[in-house]
């Protein structure tokens, strides 16, 4: 049978899943591909150190570039993350006709559309379905089943790290730094999580998804984006009492004249709302689109075995594709214009604390109604504490409406707000 060289930049988790991989299981690939993928040369950072795989005839090298320049090699694997040398790596080897499989979502967010061009311009194909959601083939979905759909909504659960932490928190007493450090213990988690509690991980994937759903490519630094950082335990809880789970929900959407909005934010989501069982590690993705209807993925969303998953499958299918033209490169509007916050409607959760002023409770929902949010729902608390549950509203709305309750002298403290979605 016919072998195809792949050259493997970065041996770290997924690396190393991918690696094992074509190695132990090569008739298995070879016989789903057609010729088998043999893993030739591998690049690391640091030749020292010790590597739990054997890579047989593999040869380990320090120098990426050198492993892209080899003739040798028709596919290139990119499994370093970040964007620096990975994008500069990815464009060489398009360049020089070489098919890439990458799982960055971070040179995928800020240059897909223009690396897909490169690849069309230069005979090669680029494949990135480990970029979102790890195993979770929501890429080809959107590249494939659902291109003759007009989607007009993304909703999703696309970074395993926050939604272990937040599911973490519901139990009583659970501060965001406990469910934090329990994650890292448990391997969820980074040293240094800030990608992923920030939002940034999210918003990069949500890029993606919108570029490939809504033809709209946006600077992830354009995603309205709010962290889960100042989460509080207590809200978690007793939104749960509530019937609800906080999730970070990333949300796309395109309005009826073409602008789009796009946001990452922790958002309290409902009983009988399809995030609303998604714990832990999953992830999720709901797309409403005008044929399709309502369309949900589903499935584990992190960890090496699960993103090889997505990188393995792509490898397979560059060996399928090695003798075909590449695909038509996906458009894209850079130039797309952003819902603002007076046209994006979202309802509310708000938690405060009540001063002992007379009637501080009726005020504090006459200012909310004052301000043109309904009130869905009021709840009485211990300790003063009331939880107001707001109508859909825009986003504008809701945000002059709790700067008008931290100044109203009825109102001791906001202790918590967050969005909220409903069944």
């Amino acid at each position: 049978m016919e072998s195809v060289g792949v050259g493997l930049l970065g041996l770290g988790t997924v690396g190393t899943a991918v690696a094992r991989r074509l190695i132990d299981e090569w008739e298995l690939l070879g016989e789903r591909a057609g010729a088998t993928p043999v893993l030739r040369s591998v690049a690391v950072r640091d030749m020292s150190r010790a590597r739990d795989v054997d890579l047989k005839n593999a040869k380990l090298s320090d120098d990426a570039r050198a492993v892209v320049a080899d003739p040798a090699l028709a596919i290139i694997v990119e499994a370093i993350g970040g964007t620096d040398p990975a994008t500069a790596l990815i464009e060489s080897a398009l360049r020089a006709g070489k098919a890439v499989v990458t799982a960055n979502k971070a040179v995928m967010a800020a240059s897909g559309p223009r690396l897909l061009g490169l690849a069309a311009e230069h005979g090669a194909h680029l494949y990135f379905e480990a970029s979102v959601g790890a195993g979770l083939p929501i890429i080809g979905l959107l590249q494939g089943s659902l291109l003759g759909d007009r989607i007009a909504v993304l909703d999703c659960v696309i970074n395993g790290t926050t939604n272990v932490i937040l599911t973490r928190m519901r139990t009583p007493g659970t501060s965001f730094d406990a469910a934090l450090a329990d994650a890292q213990r448990r391997g969820f988690a980074e040293a240094d999580p800030s990608l992923d509690v920030d939002g940034w991980d999210a918003a990069h994937k949500l890029v993606i998804l919108a570029w490939l759903a809504l033809d709209a490519h946006i600077a992830p630094e354009a995603v309205d984006r709010v962290g889960i950082r100042e989460v509080g335990g207590a809200d978690v809880v007793a939104l749960a009492q509530l019937g609800y789970r906080v999730r970070l929900l990333a949300h796309a959407e395109r309005a009826s004249e073409g602008a789009v909005h796009l946001r990452v934010r922790p958002t309290a989501v409902a009983t009988g709302q399809l995030l609303h069982e998604v714990d832990d590690a999953d992830n999720a993705v709901i797309i409403s689109s005008d044929l399709a209807a309502t369309v949900m993925v589903r499935g584990l969303g992190a960890g090496g075995a699960s993103t090889a998953s997505a990188v393995v499958s792509d490898i397979v299918t560059a060996v399928r594709e090695r003798n075909a033209p590449p695909a038509r490169a996906r458009s894209a509007r850079p130039d797309v214009a952003l819902m603002s916050d007076e046209d994006v409607e979202v309802a509310g959760y708000v938690r405060v604390r009540l001063s002992a002023e007379a009637d501080a409770r009726a005020l504090v929902l006459q200012a909310l109604e004052d301000r043109g949010l309904a009130v869905d729902a009021a709840v009485d608390g211990s300790e003063s504490e009331l939880i107001v549950l707001t109508g859909l509203a825009p986003r504008a709305v809701h945000d002059r409406a709790l700067e008008t309750l931290d100044t109203l002298t009825s109102v001791d403290k906001i202790l918590g707000a967050l969005d909220r979605v409903e069944a």
